[in-house]
């Protein structure tokens, strides 16, 4: 009699949560446990084993069994299956960065040199991220049509094919303004649909276990950034010696071994996949569908507002102060371009630094509130452009700010992750990329014009001012989290 007690008290609660197709299934099972009768015994569905054949479509508990209103108990060790495609995942993401370092190093210092100005520049992060948004939205589609680990394969290896032809146009004497931005607006587009799509397969290897997506996360951070450390040091050895030109060569067989390693991971497809639209008309009503769905995912729910905010503001002034504030920072202040090399490579090692961190911590601090109030204190410590030259006080400085903010992110993405279905999770994670590359683009725009009017000494405390303005908001964001 109390296990039927039990079952009716957890049926209600369950019921206003019970998707309409589920109810047939959810009814039948429901009763079944008020009357005690037996039930037929149900695969394994632990979010820990792997699909063990291609691309397999994923099996959920029912919506009222004990597995469903409660986290279920999760093997400590992923299954053999599983532990493959994960390992793939993190190698592939390691090729991956160690060649996304030198866009982010070269390209800036492509324009400056080229081009002059920093204008230049920021028009470019402005061509950059815009083109990021607009692709992004299209990775839940694209995804939905060809799953998700071939949408981020592809991606990869486009990438390679665009940055090989930035390298052969540029050797061949051609580059101007009219070769670089198209062609960087290519490259920006996919670099939406790969993050977009990266962030959505976690859930589909090991489900929605909260310790189980940290744990993920921060173990792929730090392949992500020892990768990077090392790309941003090779990189700045590079174009000491040979130009930001020719330190690009890294770029495509990097990403080429990433897409060959992304290819090679297999992964559930999410249930209740809709239909693909037939047409060009029907593809352009399903895009902006996506992007009206991704926005009803988070800013329809109180608790998502703050986590979008906790989770962009802190990331636009992380794109902001990596892709524009490091170069021109090392090339008008410091004088010495190769030093843009030293100081990214400090905010890789904090964000490693970072993640390690949260992977030993996060069982002892669960949730996200206090890594995100961590994060905001981090970003104060950005004063340190506007107050120093001495490498030796801004390395460990930018090092520690870029730990709180790794921590802060990690913790908010594996939280997205665990709370929005497989199935919406490109929507919603698209949304908020293209909130963050989007809000990105209008802070570099208006950050390159401050640069362009002032000295750079000036613009560097009004702009450090106008984060801390940021990193309060994120900080009172930090308490709305609370659980």
């Amino acid at each position: 009699m109390p296990s039927r007690v039990a079952a009716a008290s957890a049926l209600t609660r369950a019921l206003p949560h019970i998707p309409l197709a589920a109810a047939p299934a959810a009814a039948s099972e429901s009763f079944s446990l008020l009357t005690g009768e037996a039930l037929t015994p149900r695969p394994d569905t632990s979010v820990l084993a792997a699909p063990s054949h291609f691309d397999s479509p994923s099996l959920s508990p029912s919506p009222l069994s004990p597995a469903s209103l409660t986290p279920a108990p999760r093997s400590p060790t992923p299954s053999p299956e599983a532990a493959k495609n994960v390992r793939r995942m993190m190698i592939g993401t390691a090729a991956l960065k160690s060649g996304m370092e030198t866009i982010t190093l070269s390209v800036p210092l492509l324009a400056l040199t080229a081009f002059g100005g920093i204008s230049a520049v920021a028009g470019l992060v402005v061509v950059y991220g815009l083109s990021q948004a607009v692709f992004a939205a299209a990775a839940g589609g694209l995804a939905d049509r060809f799953s998700a680990r071939k949408v981020l394969a592809g991606a990869v290896a486009a990438q390679a094919a665009l940055v090989g032809t930035l390298i052969a146009v540029g050797a061949a004497g051609a580059l101007s303004m009219g070769t670089l931005i198209p062609l960087y607006l290519l490259i920006g587009g996919v670099t939406g649909v790969i993050e977009t799509t990266r962030h959505s397969i976690p859930t589909l290897l090991l489900g929605q276990d909260e310790a189980a997506l940290k744990k993920y996360n921060a173990k792929l951070h730090i392949w992500y950034e020892v990768a990077g450390v090392a790309g941003a040091l090779t990189a700045g050895a590079l174009i000491g010696l040979v130009g930001p030109l020719w330190s690009l060569v890294i770029q495509p067989p990097a990403f080429a071994l990433a897409a060959w390693y992304f290819w090679r991971v297999r992964h559930a497809l999410p249930a209740n996949t809709p239909p693909a639209a037939g047409g060009v008309r029907g593809r352009i009503a399903d895009y902006f569908k996506d992007i009206k769905a991704g926005a009803k995912l988070v800013m329809g729910d109180g608790r998502m507002r703050w986590i979008a905010l906790a989770f962009v503001l802190p990331q636009i002034v992380h794109r902001v102060f990596e892709g524009l504030l490091i170069p021109v920072f090392a090339k008008t202040v410091l004088e010495n371009p190769s030093a843009s090399a030293w100081l990214l490579t400090a905010s890789n090692a904090g964000e490693l630094a970072g993640a390690a961190v949260l992977l030993k911590l996060a069982s002892r601090f669960p949730g996200s509130h206090g890594w995100v109030k961590w994060g905001a204190l981090g970003l104060l410590l950005i004063w340190a452009l506007a107050l120093s030259t001495s490498l030796p006080i801004l390395l460990p400085l930018i090092l520690f700010s870029s730990l709180t903010w790794a921590a802060s992110d990690l913790s908010l993405r594996s939280e997205v992750q665990r709370t929005v279905s497989e199935k919406d999770q490109p929507r919603a994670i698209s949304f908020l990329y293209g909130a963050f590359v989007l809000g990105s683009a209008l802070v570099t725009l208006a950050l390159g014009a401050l640069l362009g009017a002032l000295p750079t000494a000036t613009a560097l405390f009004w702009i450090c001012a106008g984060f801390s303005a940021l990193a309060l908001a994120v900080f009172y964001a930090s308490r709305r989290l609370k659980p």
